[in-house]
């Protein structure tokens, strides 16, 4: 008895020590894009998308979106080289030139992007007012 108890604590220690050495495998080849959102004033832009994309194909890989500090973080980002696109309404939407993530160790690489204000632009609302009596004839029909 006393050998098959020995053998199977033996298989669950190989299993148990593949399966963490899995996880160490393929965890480390991935690294996390972290950076700050801000306008040409250094405020934070709050809420901004940040896109990631791959360099040569122009393919969206994945995104998140700022805090109310214009902080991001993306993480698990697989080695490559990427592009980074930020959008928000009332800035123009910014490219980053390539990012390069390697595939040797984990690591953090750090991208701040500064966004341009767009240019005032001036929206007109229009707006019709209905008397009741028209209103309801549409209602009913």
């Amino acid at each position: 008895m006393k050998t098959i108890e020995n053998s199977q604590i033996k298989r669950m220690l190989v299993v148990t020590g593949m399966a963490f050495s899995s996880i160490l495998f393929f965890s480390a080849y991935s690294a996390t894009l972290k950076g700050r959102v801000t306008d040409n004033n250094h405020q934070p832009v709050e809420y901004a998308t940040a896109v990631l994309k791959n360099a040569a194909t122009d393919k969206f890989i994945t995104g998140a979106v700022c805090n109310d500090k214009g902080e991001y973080t993306i993480e698990n980002v697989e080695p490559g080289e990427y592009t980074l696109s930020t959008n928000m309404i009332g800035y123009e939407k910014t490219n980053t030139d390539k990012i390069a993530v390697d595939a040797k160790s984990n690591s953090v690489v750090n991208k701040d992007v500064t966004m341009n204000e767009t240019p005032d632009k001036s929206i007109t609302v229009v707006a019709k007012r209905i008397n009741s009596q028209n209103f309801n004839q549409t209602a009913e029909r």
